[in-house]
């Protein structure tokens, strides 16, 4: 799962970036990040941060740096000691600490300078690594992590960098003296030294990972899988999935970047998620869940494809297609490219196609369920199912109007194209191109359908291979408030006539431990099962979290199919 609120940022931040070259800009700044962890445990540890901006001028009040303190529900690092301190060539820098005014996507701090800066400044903080537990809830994988003797996150909630789209001369550097022996430092841009150009959020939107990080045996540079805890599955096999896949999706979209690199962290709670940025991206797990490689490799090829479409607008508006076009061309192109069977195939689709009708969201217009996008985990999920099953659709009116000459595909690649070329590529070019091929009323009014939250029944696109069934599905219903289960775990807003009502869990009880939340969001036979504490006793209930049914699609293999006749 992720968050996408990082994409479309990234996607600024690699257009900023491309086509700038050392050579042909000589006279951009430096900003220098010098890294060294220190992965004592507990509350000894901490990653040491040292920048150098060259010359940044900034006059008495300027903006020197700034650092979330919460982005999409994910809190920025607290900083130890003496917080965050500077200098220039005329000695140390008074600094006044400030907050923004806080956005739907969470709030920053930034440090203003007290004079005019003379010279180079040199940036000194300690940041410490978010503590966790098995009550922390998923979510992105932004949070610096320790994790056996080392670290693992993004920049985006430990690196304080100067504000705006300025392009720098940018290097990373580690200092391993205080790591593990046979450490390692390594973000998305490369392992060890490495140097580029862009803005600061180029640095801002990386993985970072150190310490004593196991790899696949030769792996190369521009490709890299790395984990600091023992996988419970075999990081090879899914390794070399991972970079046939990746090379599949590089065809498709045009492009020729071999570079990616694939982080591994492990965590003390439920759940398995990942999260993309540019040329990489971080998965997490619960090494008790044992996850598949098939799982996997569904959750790496959803983020993977993150690394292609996007579209031009607010988060809430166009998730639809950052996340259906990755649900869409992950199982796609993993089946085009023979790492996902037929049957992996029907399973795939009934997986997301169940996942879209039981989400108890599902009637909620797109702008509604933003609101609520990092508050509730289950509300992130929208966007997936919804524009997938849009997608599906799509796909099946272009092609029948075209007679199969044209498919989603070349709406999605001429996306793609105007995206690289600077050209627009928002929700108006998509309803232009779409007009195109199935004629503009029609596009128009799919499309509103999508937005509104009206239950989605798509054409049978598969039809000559698959068959489509109706189903009555129930919707996933916890019975009470997500945020229950988080923070001090009390139940609240417990609803009347609810699963969880009749199976006894009362207001204000405490969950003590939860077990089958993941399994049965995904299967409404399976159960949860609640320890709860109330008046000093303890109790066990469990129930299916289920609520009023839908009318949704199962699909089965028909007559005769095989990979031979079923090209998708």
């Amino acid at each position: 799962m992720l968050n996408r609120f990082s994409m479309m940022t990234c996607a600024a931040v690699l257009a900023l970036s491309a086509g700038m070259t050392q050579a042909a800009e000589p006279a951009l700044p430096k900003l220098n990040v010098q890294l060294t962890p220190h992965a004592e445990g507990g509350a000894q540890s901490y990653m040491a941060v040292r920048e150098t901006l060259e010359a940044p001028s900034l006059p008495a009040g300027g903006v020197l740096v700034r650092l979330p303190v919460k982005l999409v529900g994910i809190p920025g690092s607290q900083l130890l000691g003496d917080g965050l301190t500077a200098r220039d060539a005329s000695g140390p820098l008074s600094l006044t600490e400030e907050l923004e005014p806080p956005t739907p996507q969470g709030g920053y701090r930034h440090w203003k300078v007290s004079r005019a800066t003379v010279g180079d400044v040199v940036v000194d903080y300690r940041a410490a690594p978010r503590q966790i537990s098995a009550a922390t809830n998923n979510g992105p994988l932004f949070d610096l992590r320790e994790e056996s003797g080392g670290f693992a996150g993004a920049g985006v909630t430990f690196l304080a960098v100067p504000p705006g789209e300025r392009p720098y001369r940018l290097a990373v550097d580690w200092d391993l003296s205080q790591a593990p022996k046979g450490s390692r430092g390594v973000s998305s841009l490369g392992e060890g030294h490495v140097e580029t150009v862009g803005p600061a959020e180029r640095l801002v939107f990386s993985f970072y990972a150190a310490g004593p990080l196991q790899t696949l045996p030769g792996q190369s540079d521009g490709f890299g899988l790395y984990w600091l805890s023992p996988p419970p599955f075999p990081a090879d096999t899914l390794g070399a999935r991972i970079k046939t896949l990746h090379a599949a999706m590089a065809k498709f979209f045009g492009t020729s970047d071999s570079a990616y690199r694939v982080f591994i962290r492990q965590n003390p709670y439920a759940g398995t998620g990942g999260t993309a940025l540019p040329s990489s991206f971080m998965f997490g797990y619960r090494a008790s869940d044992k996850p598949t490689l098939e799982a996997l490799q569904s959750l790496v090829s959803h983020e993977m494809a993150h690394n292609w479409p996007a579209m031009q607008g607010e988060h809430g508006d166009t998730a639809w297609y950052s996340e259906g076009t990755a649900e869409f061309y992950s199982m796609l192109l993993s089946y085009r490219s023979g790492l996902l069977s037929l049957d992996g195939f029907v399973d795939s689709l009934n997986d997301k196609t169940a996942a879209y009708y039981t989400n108890p969201y599902l009637r909620l217009t797109n702008p509604e369920a933003a609101k609520i996008f990092w508050s509730d985990p289950t509300a992130q999920t929208v966007p997936y199912g919804r524009g997938f099953l849009y997608l599906v659709d799509t796909d099946a009116a272009i092609r029948a109007k075209s007679g199969g000459k044209h498919s989603l595909d070349d709406v999605v690649q001429e996306i793609y194209r105007r995206q690289k070329a600077d050209q627009p590529y928002a929700i108006e070019t998509w309803l232009d191109l779409v007009g195109k091929e199935i004629g503009a009323d029609a596009a128009k009014a799919g499309y509103q359908a999508m937005a509104n939250g009206e239950v989605l029944h798509p054409a049978n696109r598969f039809a000559g291979c698959l068959v489509a069934s109706p189903k009555t599905m129930r919707i996933f219903e916890l019975g009470f408030d997500r945020a229950s289960l988080a923070d001090a775990r009390i139940v609240r807003g417990l609803k009347a006539g609810s699963e969880a009502d009749k199976a006894g869990v009362r207001d204000g009880d405490q969950i003590l431990t939860e077990s089958g939340l993941l399994e049965a969001r995904k299967d409404e036979t399976r159960a949860l099962t609640l320890t709860l504490k109330r008046d000093g006793a303890e109790r066990t209930v469990t129930f299916q979290p289920r609520g009023a049914g839908v009318e949704g699609v199962v699909w089965a293999k028909g007559p005769g199919a095989n990979p031979e006749t079923c090209r998708f």
